[in-house]
């Protein structure tokens, strides 16, 4: 079933992209203009959020474009991603029916395009009778649609559900007895990279201290030789080292290389507890209290179980960067981490059967954030709540400076034309007190109301959302609170909490109504 599904998938996606790629901007106005060009910076760079793992981040710059835009066109699409977003990788499928029971009102092309895929949604939820239903009206609105083909064999796979109670086979989940294997991305380049180890082999060509890889003509080079195979492994005795340009790891488990969007991707593919013996001292130092130790092993295991679960179809699971977690490789392991890993090893946050979206930041600032309110999607688990032991830690509160020409340039770089600014004021916030929304007034005594996260943090990389704003002349001042989104765990605040509390309790407080389950 779920190979049809992704067939079909595919299918609507391809259409969507023909259609609504090229937003029609030849009626709008120059300020519309400006509007349509941060829309458009906003949608690519949740492109790029979603690659890293960020996807609440990424469904809040879907939604400031759909804001923002003065295009049909454009909103239609940021709304459309966002509810792929929404089913694919933040398991909300009730927000992506939502999106698409709004867009099908109507007789527009968008109609069309939100019915069929609300049609589908149903059927991977397997929802068969609201499926029938949906996919049948679609046949009967649009009996000439574009989707008219895949609807009709839909609708066949699910009214023979219906009259037989059988639904097609799905494949038996994964035996957890073992810890999964993980993929991190470890390099994507166009350039060039070396493998190096004691004695690193490669089926078929045997073993070699040292392999360089690159690209020719769009093909996989191998010590300067054009591999024959697409996917080219790596194996070393020990540990395998990986240069590329001044960066240096060297990691357990695995290597594999290959060709992927004209660039050389090398994996490391390696059991999920030996990727957080370097996750975790990545994240954390290694003399900080054990409890907390253990209470980031977790709360990191659980970040890359869930990504595991949502990137079957990628080229990979994690990158090894702060995009989803840093991952330092074997220089970065430590006897005191590496036993907290082992003492919680299995151990993973679930809420309702399934792993948790496991969000940490630096330090929440004294208040851990609501996700609904910072990404517009509630998530039971992450609320907002006071979290006095993040004031001991760094960054619990912060100023920063900025002249007027310097955040109208900021903005500008953005897409945002704040020329003539006058003042900026909080217009919404949220219930720990972070500013969800913004005012920018000109002189001229225009306005506009904006997201904060994506567009003026982002602008001034200001370390949170949770500040107040005032002016002194010609200068903007922040005084704030926290390092990061604030949405769940608090690094600092847990580093504080070890020295009287055990991960447990300290997990407890940050992922609201989880549980702790063992599953290998």
């Amino acid at each position: 079933m779920h190979h049809l599904y992704r067939l079909f998938l595919m299918f609507f996606l391809l259409i969507v992209n023909l259609s609504l790629a090229f937003a029609d901007t030849t009626d709008l106005s120059t300020q519309a203009l400006e509007k349509e060009h941060l829309a458009r910076y906003l949608m690519n760079q949740a492109s790029y959020l979603i690659d890293s793992g960020k996807y609440f981040e990424a469904l809040e710059s879907y939604k400031t474009a759909a804001e923002t835009t003065a295009n049909d066109k454009t909103k239609i699409e940021a709304l459309l991603s966002k509810a792929t977003l929404l089913m694919s990788f933040l398991d909300a499928p009730e927000e992506a029916l939502k999106v698409y029971q709004d867009l099908s009102k109507g007789e527009t092309s968008t109609s069309e395009i939100a019915q069929y895929r609300e049609g589908l949604l149903y059927f991977e939820l397997k929802r068969y009778k609201e499926a029938d239903a949906t996919l049948r009206n679609y046949l009967k609105k649009y009996p000439s649609g574009r989707f008219r083909f895949q609807t009709e064999a839909l609708a066949r796979e699910v009214s023979k559900i219906l009259k037989t109670g059988t639904e097609p086979v799905t494949p038996p989940s994964s035996d957890l007895k073992q810890a999964p294997q993980l993929r991190v991305r470890v390099c994507n380049t166009r350039g060039e990279a070396l493998i190096t180890g004691s004695s690193v082999c490669v089926h078929g060509q045997g073993c070699k201290p040292q392999w360089r890889l690159g690209i020719s003509n769009g093909k996989l080079m191998i010590n300067g030789v054009q591999s024959s195979a697409d996917t080219v492994t790596f194996t070393g005795k020990n540990f395998l080292t990986i240069a590329e340009g001044n960066k240096k790891k060297q990691l357990r488990g695995e290597l594999q290389a290959k060709i992927d969007k004209g660039k050389l991707l090398v994996i490391n593919v390696l059991d999920i507890e030996d990727y957080l013996y370097s996750v975790v001292p990545s994240e954390n130092p290694a003399s900080w209290p054990l409890e907390t130790l253990k209470a980031q092993a977790v709360a990191a295991r659980t970040y890359a179980y869930y990504q595991l679960l949502h990137r079957k179809n990628w080229a990979y699971d994690l990158v090894d960067y702060a995009g989803d977690q840093a991952y330092g490789g074997m220089a970065k392991e430590h006897k005191r981490s590496s036993k907290a890993v082992d003492e919680t090893r299995g151990m993973v946050l679930t809420y309702d059967n399934k792993p948790i979206l496991a969000m940490f930041s630096a330090n929440s600032g004294g208040y851990t954030a609501d996700s609904k309110a910072v990404f517009d999607l509630q998530k039971p688990y992450l609320i907002a709540r006071s979290d006095p032991a993040s004031l001991h830690g760094s960054m619990a509160s912060w100023t920063k400076k900025y002249p007027r020409v310097k955040i109208v340039a900021a903005l500008s770089q953005r897409g945002i034309n704040a020329n003539g600014l006058e003042s900026i004021q909080s217009v919404e916030k949220g219930p720990s007190g972070r500013i969800i929304k913004i005012r920018i007034v000109k002189k001229d005594g225009s306005t506009m109301v904006l997201r904060n996260r994506p567009t003026l943090r982002r602008a001034l990389d200001l370390p949170e959302i949770l500040f107040d704003i005032r002016k002194n002349e010609d200068i903007f001042v922040f005084e704030g609170h926290g390092w990061g989104h604030g949405v769940g765990y608090s690094q600092w605040g847990s580093a504080h909490m070890g020295k009287t509390k055990n991960f447990n309790e300290i997990l407890a407080f940050y992922y609201n109504k989880a549980k702790i389950d063992k599953l290998w």
